[in-house]
């Protein structure tokens, strides 16, 4: 029962991971009907300017991702031996395929390759197992159209068919939750020391956590701008259900926040960041039932992700 549940929550939070930092999202409906809401914090220094992007029909991105995960188990306040998780590697394509009149930007992207950075020195027991789940996602593709603050309008995944039907519903589940690369930015005009806050409510495979990030422009140029990222996450209590865990298994989550910072360098001829680099601690606590025998697990997780540009 151990095991599985440890694994279900290693996988749930590898793919939730994958989630935040893929190319599509589809938040909760807020007031604007994006379910993202931008507030400028800090106008920045003169000169300020409009940031919009622009990328040409045509264009073509690709971007490799590396994620790290660690994690640490408890139940019953008795810590569960850890198995590290090797770095992952994604490489994704992403073409823009049209942009419209009011400046929305549509596009396609597709996981040209993903495999596992293992030690040769200090294998993984767990590498087999990682690039079984992912190597059916290689050649998956997906779509989405953005506007030119870089707000998501809307979003798309195809799972692929050849998928086991556990990780098949799991990926299904995160198609709500698909987060955007493409940083949101102000309306109004910002210059170098801007601050802006985004919030914005995510489900992801039926969890529902409430974000906001904050966003401080550290250098700007002519066509593109660096910022310095603060991420807060935090979840009210919930049931979850997924196939993934064990028959007759009942999963509560009693509580999960989230903490994390990072970098960016963005270009407004792209819809994605040239480079980013984010770390987030994750502390979740959940309540386990299993034929009427209830106990308490506590998750602590520290994910690393570095993205970076492969060509445009």
């Amino acid at each position: 029962m151990m095991g599985s549940s440890t694994r279900f929550m290693q996988c749930f939070f590898f793919c939730f991971t994958l989630s935040i930092f893929s190319p599509l999202a589809n938040s909760e409906d807020a007031a604007d009907g994006l379910g993202i809401d931008v507030e400028l914090v800090r106008a920045g220094n003169e000169p300020r300017r409009l940031v919009r992007f622009s990328p040409e029909v045509g264009t073509v991105q690709t971007s490799e991702m590396i994620m790290e995960m660690q994690q640490q188990v408890s139940l019953g306040g008795v810590a569960m031996p850890s198995q590290p998780m090797p770095p992952q590697k994604l490489t994704l394509e992403i073409k823009v395929t049209d942009v419209s009149s009011e400046g929305d930007v549509s596009f396609e992207f597709k996981y040209t390759d993903m495999k596992v950075i293992d030690d040769p020195n200090n294998p993984s027991p767990l590498k087999a197992t990682i690039e079984t789940m992912l190597k059916p996602m290689i050649g998956s593709i997906g779509r989405g159209v953005v506007t030119n603050r870089g707000l998501t309008k809307s979003g798309e995944y195809e799972v692929p068919d050849d998928l086991s039907p556990q990780l098949k519903q799991m990926l299904a589940g995160m198609k709500d939750a698909m987060n955007r690369l493409s940083s949101p930015v102000p309306e109004e005009a910002i210059g170098m020391g801007a601050v802006w806050k985004v919030s914005q409510s995510i489900v992801a495979n039926g969890m529902k956590l409430d974000q906001t990030s904050t966003h401080t422009i550290t250098n700007m140029t002519d066509d593109g701008f660096q910022m310095s990222v603060k991420l807060e996450q935090q979840a009210d209590p919930q049931d979850i259900e997924n196939p993934m865990l064990p028959p007759g298994t009942k999963l509560r989550l009693d509580s999960l926040e989230s903490n994390g910072s990072g970098k960016s360098i963005i270009k407004e001829n792209a819809i994605f960041p040239l480079s980013s680099e984010v770390k987030i601690g994750t502390a979740a606590n959940m309540s386990i039932d299993v034929a009427g025998q209830a106990q308490k697990m506590k998750t602590d997780i520290t994910m690393k992700m570095s993205l970076q540009k492969g060509g445009i």
